[in-house]
This record gives structure tokens, C-alpha cells and sequence, in this order.
């Protein structure tokens, strides 16, 4: 950009920034019709998306702008630069024949009158090469511009260099106009046009270049710096103050009043419809730049949707399976689309065989029960929401016990009965890893066993702490019982992790012949945690009728356990 731009964009950014206008925030201005403010010519009151939309026109002009540059370099080469070299052995020839008359000034005067105002060697007859030189230079400066171009835009390193395009562009046009206003000065006349030579001259090779702004895709506001340039350097300065004379009055005493005017309104016209162009094209780039960043925007929207979608979905197979089972079914599903149906009971599990897939034995786990003592007569006196809200309360304790030992693992919760496991593969690695730091406590507090018993009097003890929506105090059961059990998931609508075997049986018959407000674990669980260095007591109850089972010996934590916590 030239002058006022560089001005605009740099010593007046602070006092131009007016706002800050985003297109996602809160998702509102994407979808409503506002739009960011401009000021005209300026561009917009938010000069950080100023500069966003000249990187976007500097890319999106690319074509544009290189075709300007050969097509002004055409337009040079094979207009004026090409007449001049042309003439190039008569200027030679000039300058020679002059130099013979250098002994006679009177000579070298009448020289200069017979070649007439108006060209170059009238004014400097001896300086034929910075005659070419300015030619050449001007070409060279094209092609400079063009070269500059094409790397900026095909070279990585500089592509956040890619606005200056924008500055060396015009800068170059600008350049090109005060050499040729220079040469216009002292070189405006063609012998075959007569006194209006120097309007042939203007059209034909002084401004024949500058025909490529027509299809440029330069800001309004240079364009408008570049026209009145132009309009000032050869129609009022050049033409009012020239050597030779007003050369509008050559124009009045060669043609009449309406063919003077014809011409003044049509280089008039031809000015403001080159800006007036430049302002429609910069309005349609600034909507189609608008419209990409909405664009953009509802992309984005969309991307971190499906972002938190995808996290969503991996945190609720997460709270639904151990990690194992949920990473497992996670990179299963990770070559395939994300699918939740709108119910939320499907979670793109439906094209699995999950019970092939994630089925697994587990040896020496803990399985325990709790239940609620007199929740069934509870609920027939009370109203629905009042015993959820309960249950809730209830077992949101339970859940924070959970998730205090990382080895336990929630099964699952039927009406008012609670079930976990303790010793599942791939739910106690960190309690594993501890176990091995501190081989000690192998075997007691985080073994399988251990942990589950400490869960068991963690939830007797928080649930003495509720009462229940009929005024009494909550008391539970506990079972538990160790042994084997086989893993899987069930189902593809609403899948569910189940344990399954004798082991589950058992631990659910342990809680449901136990004792109110007492812990009930069987033989095989008492002897994982009856050692001499057992932190645990028990009171042998013997042998208990057990449904489907017969009798069997179990054992219930110690009243004086209980009160510890």
C-alpha cells in the first residue's frame, strides 16, 4: 500500500481500533445478521480482522495480481519502452550532430529551436543514456515486482511476509508514475499529432500500463491514492507547469469548446470509474471474506461438538466398564463413527459382539452385596420421588467410597441392593502397584478381600449417618463372598458390564441371610482375611441356611468393629 495506507494501517491502528468482534462468541453473531462495522475506505473498527482480510485478499487476488504485473510489463514493453528503442540510432544521431556544435553556442540554440519544445533532446541533448536508462529502469522495476511476488507466494518462509504484497504493488505503480510524469515533462510531443500529440502521448504510452489497475485487486483506498495521483501528476501539475507552455491551451487552439470538455469528462469518468470499480469489487471481497469466517466458525462449533461428543462418549463407556474393557471397546469403535442414538440407550455399540469380545475370567474376586434393611415396607408409605431422592443420597456415599481405593469397582445397583467387585483384571492395577511399593500390606487392607471389607464398614457406618423418608434410621446388610467369576458385556442398547457365576450367587446369598447393621462374609473369605496380623475380628455365627446352597459357615465383623469407624 502506498502513503495514506501505510499511515492508516499503522500510525493511526491504536486510535482506529474501535472493537473487538468475534464470529463464535457464544455462538451468537454467527447465527444473527450483524456484521462487523467499517469505516468507508478504512476498512473495518477491528483492525486485528483487517489484517485477517488482507492476508485473505492477498491470497485470494493471487491470479490477479500476478496477471496485473505481466500484463503492465506487456503493455511497457511493447508500448513505450519498445517506440523508444525504436528511435534509439535517431537519438544517437542527434546527440552526435549536437555534440559537433559545441564550439558554437549560437549553433547548438538554433539546434535546439529547429527540434522544438517538447522533446527530450530539446531539454537535455547530451543525455541520450539516462534517457534509457529511466526506460530500463522502469521495466527492470516490473519485472522486480513480479519476481518478488511469485516467491513471497510460493515460498513457505515467506508466507507471513504475504501483506507486503499489498505495499510493493502500488508502491511499484507509484514509482513508475513519477518517472513517467518525469518523462512526460520534457517528452510530450509527436511530430505526426501536432499540438495534440501530447494527448496521444498520455493514452498510448504513459498511461497504457496503468490499464492493468482495471483488474487488480487492490483496497479502495489505494486505488483512490493511485487515481488522484495520477490525475494530479498528468492532467494538472504536468500539463499547467510544463516548459513547453499550458498544454491545455494547445488542446483549446486546436479543437472547440465541446470536443475540449468531451475529453476532459471522459479522462474524468474513466478516474472515478476505475475507484467506483475498486469499491465494488472491495465490498464483494469483504462479504466473501465475512462469509468465510462464519463459515469457518460454524466449522469449528461443529469440530469441538463432535470433539466433546467423542469425549462424552469415551467418559460414559469409562464410567460404564473397567478401564480394560473400555479401552478396548474405544479402539474397537476408533475406525468407526461416532454413533449415540437420540434415546441414549444405543452408544454405537450395536455392531459389536461384545460378549466375544471383552468375556474374561477372573480368579480370587471379591464380590459384595449391601441391601437395605426395610426398604420394601418403607416404599409403600412414602412417595417414589421421596425414596429416590434417598437412594441417591445414599448411594452417591457409596460412590465416594468407590472411588477412594481404585481397585473397587461398582457393578451395579438393582432397587435398593448395591454391588462390587474387588480384584477384577484391569480395574486394580494401582492397587497392584502400591501392594508391590509396600509388600507388607499385601494381604491386608488392599488385598481383594481386604479392600472389600473395608468398604463394607466404610457403607454400614455412612449409612447409620441417614434416615430414611419414614423417620427410621437406615441400616444395611452386607454380604460377601470370593471366588471365581467370568466378565462380559451385555447387550447392545443400554450394554451392561455383569459378573457372572457361583461366586455372585453366593456373595447375594451372604447379604440376604445376613444380620441388620452387620457384615456376613463366608469361609472363603474369612480365610483370605482371619490372619494373625488381620485387622479385622469376626464372630463365628456358624452354620447358616443358605437358599440354593444349604448350610454354610460364615462369619460376621465384630461389634466393636463397627464402632471404630
Amino acid at each position: 500500500m502506498v502513503f495514506l495506507d501505510v499511515l492508516v494501517n499503522y500510525g493511526c491502528r491504536r486510535w482506529l481500533h474501535k472493537e473487538d468482534y468475534s464470529f463464535d462468541e457464544d455462538g451468537d453473531k454467527t447465527r444473527s445478521s450483524s456484521k462487523p462495522s467499517q469505516y468507508p475506505l478504512l476498512g473495518f473498527k477491528d483492525r486485528h480482522l483487517e489484517d485477517d482480510y488482507l492476508e485473505h485478499l492477498v491470497v485470494a487476488s493471487r491470479a490477479r495480481i500476478i496477471l496485473a504485473y505481466v500484463t503492465a510489463i506487456l503493455l511497457y514493453a511493447s508500448g513505450p519502452f519498445a517506440t523508444v528503442w525504436m528511435l534509439f540510432d535517431v537519438y544517437v544521431w542527434v546527440q552526435g550532430h549536437y555534440n559537433t556544435l559545441s564550439d558554437d553556442e549560437e549553433k547548438q540554440e538554433q539546434f535546439r529551436t529547429n527540434v522544438g519544445a517538447g522533446y527530450w533532446t530539446y531539454y537535455f541533448p547530451n543525455s541520450v543514456a539516462l534517457f534509457y536508462f529511466l526506460y530500463c529502469i522502469v521495466l527492470v522495476m516490473f519485472v522486480f515486482g513480479l519476481v518478488a511476488v511469485m516467491c513471497m507466494y510460493q515460498m513457505k518462509r515467506f508466507e507471513k511476509y504475504r501483506t507486503w504484497i499489498l505495499y510493493i504493488t502500488p508502491a511499484i505503480y507509484l514509482l513508475y508514475m513519477v518517472q513517467a510524469g518525469f518523462m512526460f515533462t520534457f517528452s510530450n510531443q509527436v511530430a505526426v499529432y501536432g499540438d495534440l500529440s501530447w494527448i496521444f502521448v498520455l493514452i498510448y504510452q504513459v498511461a497504457s500500463p496503468l490499464a492493468s489497475l482495471f483488474f487488480i485487486t487492490l483496497p479502495p483506498l489505494v486505488m483512490l491514492e493511485l487515481t488522484t495521483v495520477f490525475v494530479l501528476v498528468f492532467l494538472v501539475i504536468v500539463p499547467l507547469c510544463n516548459p513547453a507552455g499550458n498544454l491545455w491551451n494547445l488542446i483549446d487552439e486546436a479543437t472547440d469548446a465541446l470536443l475540449q470538455q468531451t475529453d476532459k469528462m471522459s479522462v474524468c469518468v474513466l478516474v472515478v470509474c476505475l475507484v467506483v470499480v475498486s469499491v465494488i469489487v472491495d465490498i464483494s471481497n469483504r462479504q466473501s471474506f465475512i462469509n468465510k469466517k462464519i463459515i469457518e466458525a460454524l466449522t469449528k462449533q461443529r469440530e469441538e461438538t463432535l470433539l466433546q461428543q467423542k469425549e462424552d462418549h469415551e467418559n460414559l463407556i469409562h464410567s460404564i466398564f473397567p478401564p480394560v474393557v473400555a479401552k478396548d471397546l474405544i479402539r474397537k469403535q476408533s475406525g468407526q463413527d461416532l454413533t449415540v442414538s437420540k434415546s441414549g440407550r444405543d452408544f454405537g455399540l450395536s455392531h459389536m459382539n461384545l460378549g466375544s469380545l471383552v468375556a474374561q475370567m477372573h480368579h480370587e474376586v471379591t464380590i459384595l452385596f449391601t441391601d437395605i434393611v426395610g426398604f420394601t415396607s418403607m416404599s409403600q408409605t412414602v412417595a417414589p420421588q421421596q425414596v429416590m431422592e434417598f437412594l441417591h443420597d445414599l448411594f452417591v456415599r457409596f460412590d465416594d467410597l468407590v472411588d477412594m481405593d481404585p481397585s473397587l469397582w461398582k457393578v451395579e445397583t438393582i432397587g435398593d441392593a448395591f454391588m462390587i467387585a474387588i480384584g477384577l483384571e484391569g480395574v486394580r492395577t494401582k492397587s497392584l502397584q502400591s501392594a508391590i511399593s509396600d509388600p507388607s500390606r499385601i494381604g491386608s487392607s488392599l488385598s481383594s478381600a481386604g479392600s472389600a471389607i473395608l468398604f463394607g464398614k466404610s457403607a454400614l457406618a455412612a449409612a447409620r449417618t441417614l434416615t430414611m423418608p419414614n423417620s427410621m434410621q437406615c441400616q444395611i446388610r452386607a454380604g460377601v463372598h470370593t471366588g471365581d467369576v467370568c466378565s462380559g458385556v451385555v447387550g447392545s442398547r443400554m450394554p451392561r458390564y455383569c459378573l457372572f457365576g457361583d461366586t455372585v450367587n453366593t456373595a447375594s446369598r451372604m447379604e440376604s441371610s445376613g444380620v441388620p447393621g452387620r457384615m456376613q462374609i463366608s469361609e472363603a473369605t474369612h480365610a483370605l482375611v482371619c490372619g494373625d496380623d488381620s485387622d479385622f475380628c469376626w464372630d463365628e455365627r456358624g452354620y447358616v441356611e443358605v437358599k440354593g446352597k444349604g448350610k454354610l459357615k460364615t462369619y460376621l465383623l465384630r461389634e466393636s468393629e463397627r464402632g471404630d469407624d
